[in-house]
């Protein structure tokens, strides 16, 4: 077998918010990165209930299967496994912009 553990902070936090002297630094204005990414922070602000039924859902495309969660403190621990002795090909999965922001702060050695 081989297993990922991933931890998810549960503690609320404020959502992103577009900082103007960043979006100056980039040369846009503050207004142009909020309408261009609009549903974008909508989707990453979203309830941890549906990023954490995301995050199952792309594990399970790349051949996971959760078999257990935890909690340590403010941390949900998810555990996954798949068998080690089926060859899993190279698995080429277009995942969208949304669903790169809920793997964007894992570890390498986490990603599915």
């Amino acid at each position: 077998m081989e297993f990922r553990v991933i931890g998810l902070n549960i503690k609320s936090s404020n959502p992103p918010k577009v900082n103007e002297s960043e979006a100056r630094s980039l040369g846009v204005s503050k207004e142009f990165l909020e309408n261009q990414f609009k549903d974008s922070l909508k989707k990453i602000n979203r309830n941890l209930s549906l990023q954490i039924q995301d995050l199952l859902n792309i594990y399970g495309r790349y051949g996971w299967e959760h078999y257990y969660q935890g909690q340590i403190g403010n941390q949900i621990t998810l555990y996954f496994r798949r068998d080690i002795k089926q060859n899993y090909p190279e698995i080429d999965i277009k995942l969208s912009p949304e669903e790169k922001a809920i793997l964007q702060c894992l570890d390498k050695g986490q990603m599915p």
